[in-house]
């Protein structure tokens, strides 16, 4: 009995998986990229150099 439970969820689980996949597939048309802009301000004076400060 445990068994036929177990097949069963297994068998559930892969029909939902399969609908999903085919669900994706088909709406290929509602798919619309956002795209970001990402704007950076450099201020004056400013190196890419790092500071390491070391004790001896």
């Amino acid at each position: 009995m445990r068994n036929n439970i177990l097949g069963g969820l297994v068998i559930f689980m892969v029909v939902l998986t399969c609908l999903l996949m085919i669900d994706d597939i088909s709406n290929t048309e509602n798919n619309t990229s956002d795209q970001i802009s990402v704007e950076i301000e450099q201020p004056e004076n400013h190196t890419d150099l790092a500071i390491i400060e070391t004790e001896e």
